[in-house]
C-alpha cells in the first residue's frame, strides 16, 4: 500500500501539475487546442515546465546540497518556506511574461489563480503543513470544472476523474503520513477556489 501511495505522490508530484494542467486542456478542449498554434503550444508546455519543474527542482535540490532544508521532499514547515517563496517569484514572474503573448483568457486565469494558490501556501505553511499536491489536485479539477460551464462542453466524466484522482492522491498523502485530512482538504478547497474563480470571473 506504501508503495503504491509512493508512486501517486511521485506522479502526481506538485512541480509536474501545472504542465499536466496545460496538457489537460489542450487535450479537452478542442476550441482552445484549434486556435493556439502547434508551435506556441510546444513553447508553452515547455517554458512552464521549465520554469515550474525543473528550476525549481534544482533550486530544492541547491539547497538540500547546502544543507539548507533537511530533504528534497520538503517534509517540514520550515523547509518550505524558502522554496515556496521562490516559487511564488517564479510563478508571478511568469504570468506576467505570458501576458505579453497573446493566448486564450483561460490560459491567463489559470497562472493567476495558480500564483494566487502558492501565495495562500506560503502563508499558510508558517501555520499548517498544507498540502501542495492537493492544491493541484483541486487546481486541475477545478479548470476542468470551469472550462466545462465557459466552453459547454460534455466533461462530466473528466471532472469525475478528476475528482477520482484527487481522492487517490490525497489517500496516498494520508497513508504516508505527510498530511493529516485537514491539511488534505484544506489543500484542494485552496486550488479549487483560486483557479475556479479567476476562471469563471475572466480574472488575469
Amino acid at each position: 500500500m506504501r508503495i503504491a501511495a509512493h508512486i501517486l505522490s511521485y506522479i502526481f508530484h506538485p512541480i509536474f501539475l501545472p504542465t499536466f494542467g496545460l496538457l489537460v486542456i489542450f487535450g479537452l478542449n478542442s476550441y482552445i487546442a484549434a486556435t493556439t498554434p502547434a508551435q506556441k503550444q510546444f513553447f508553452l508546455i515547455g517554458w512552464i515546465f521549465i520554469n515550474t519543474a525543473v528550476i525549481p527542482f534544482l533550486f530544492t535540490a541547491f539547497l538540500r546540497w547546502k544543507n539548507l532544508v533537511s530533504s528534497i521532499q520538503l517534509e517540514t514547515r520550515e523547509d518550505r518556506i524558502v522554496p515556496f517563496t521562490f516559487a511564488l517569484f517564479f510563478y508571478l514572474t511568469n504570468y506576467w511574461l505570458l501576458r505579453d503573448i497573446p493566448m486564450p483568457q483561460i490560459i491567463y486565469s489559470i497562472f493567476l489563480g495558480s500564483s494566487v494558490a502558492v501565495g495562500i501556501a506560503l502563508i499558510v505553511n508558517f501555520y499548517t503543513k498544507i498540502s501542495i499536491h492537493m492544491i493541484g489536485m483541486g487546481g486541475i479539477t477545478a479548470a476542468i470544472y470551469a472550462m466545462a460551464q465557459i466552453y459547454s462542453l460534455p466533461l462530466t466524466f473528466a471532472v469525475i476523474i478528476g475528482v477520482i484522482a484527487s481522492g487517490l492522491v490525497g489517500s496516498a498523502r494520508y497513508i504516508l503520513e505527510s498530511h493529516d485530512l485537514k491539511q488534505i482538504s484544506m489543500g484542494w478547497f485552496t486550488g479549487f477556489i483560486t483557479v475556479y474563480l479567476p476562471i469563471v470571473m475572466g480574472w488575469g
